[in-house]
C-alpha cells in the first residue's frame, strides 16, 4: 500500500517522524487530508486538531498552534510553534 514521510516538528524538537497513509491538518484554506501522491502544496496551518494514520501502530492526533505544512514527492512537513501529542502509536 502507498505511503508518504511524514515529519512534525515544534519549535522545540521533532515531535514524530514516520510513514503514513493519511494526514489531516486545518489550513487557513479549509480542513486537508493528505494521501501518498498528493500534490505538491504550501499551507498557512490554522490552531487545531491534526490526525495521522501511521503505517504501522495506532492513529497519531494532536493538537497544532500555528505553522506551515508542506507537501511534495509523497513527503509532508508540518513546522509548528507548538504541537501536543494527544495520542500515538507505541
Amino acid at each position: 500500500m502507498a505511503e508518504m514521510i511524514v515529519e512534525i516538528v515544534s519549535l522545540e524538537r521533532s515531535e514524530w517522524t514516520g510513514t503514513a497513509r493519511m494526514v489531516r491538518v486545518r489550513t487557513s484554506e479549509g480542513d486537508i487530508g493528505i494521501l501518498p501522491g498528493h500534490e505538491a502544496v504550501a499551507g498557512l496551518l490554522r490552531p487545531g486538531d491534526f490526525a495521522l494514520d501511521p503505517v504501522d501502530g495506532a492513529r497519531v492526533e494532536g493538537t497544532i498552534d500555528s505553522g506551515f505544512v508542506f507537501v511534495d514527492n509523497d513527503r509532508v512537513t508540518i513546522v509548528a510553534d507548538n504541537v501536543e501529542l494527544t495520542s500515538a502509536a507505541a
